[in-house]
């Protein structure tokens, strides 16, 4: 095993090994902002997260999937899952935003989320997916309209940790 698997790594990598579907920004924030640099970036695989073959089973220490998740259709979504389950070592990382979090200030979802989560869907899931029940889901909160007002507090993330122990 070896270090960390960031998958749908985007503009800010974070892992040893970083792997992204789309370079250019017509894929990604609604078509605009600047492309990944993939030259630049350490370790870039270009590849679907639901299949990535060209990885073994158990080969990262820590695998991250930062807002991907949601913006896959079920049951791919639940692919997603089971494949990063499958090269994580050690401990799997996924955060994704809250199916309660509504977007200021049309308070409406976004288009782009094609599937939503909170934490009783996790609950539900990974046990019954990936065979374990060595996880943690949580809530991050935050303010609904601004963050100098400390309420009303609202579910905006959720992050599943999930750990493989030997």
């Amino acid at each position: 095993m070896t270090g960390v698997l960031d998958v749908g790594c985007g503009l800010h990598p974070r892992g040893d090994v970083n792997v992204d579907l789309y370079i250019d920004s017509r894929h990604r924030r609604s078509g605009n902002g600047p492309n990944i640099e993939f030259t630049t970036v350490q370790n870039f695989i270009q590849t679907d997260a639901c299949n990535m073959y060209m990885f073994n089973d158990k080969q990262f220490d820590t695998v991250r999937c930062y807002h991907l998740i949601e913006h896959l259709p079920a049951p791919k979504c639940w692919k997603l899952l089971v494949e990063l389950w499958r090269v994580t070592g050690r401990h799997l990382e996924v955060v994704c935003p809250n199916r309660y979090w509504l977007r200021f200030p049309n308070l409406h979802r976004s288009r782009n989320h094609v599937s939503n989560f909170d934490a009783k869907t996790f609950e539900k899931a990974v046990p019954r997916l990936l065979g374990t029940r060595n996880f943690e889901v949580r809530n991050i909160y935050r303010g609904l309209f601004s963050k100098m007002i400390p309420f009303p507090q609202w579910p905006h993330l959720v992050r599943l940790d999930v750990w493989r122990y030997k």
